[in-house]
């Protein structure tokens, strides 16, 4: 599956960078790639509760879920 997390508070590469290591820790998380002039995260998983999971680590590690 692959879903695409709209999100704020990325700025620069390095939000990128860490956006997608916290989010490839994520045990069913398969490849994460962020884009912070877009705000958008996209995720390839294998299960549909996975998104819940990025949803609240990406809000744990400081930034917004738009949707």
């Amino acid at each position: 599956m692959k879903t695409t997390i709209i999100t704020k508070g990325m700025h620069c590469n390095g939000c990128e960078t860490r956006m997608v290591n916290a989010l490839n820790n994520l045990e069913d998380i398969q490849k994460a790639k962020a884009d912070a002039k877009s705000g958008k995260v996209v995720i390839n998983h294998k299960q549909a509760e996975t998104v819940a999971e990025a949803k609240a680590l990406i809000t744990e590690i400081g930034f917004e879920v738009l949707e």
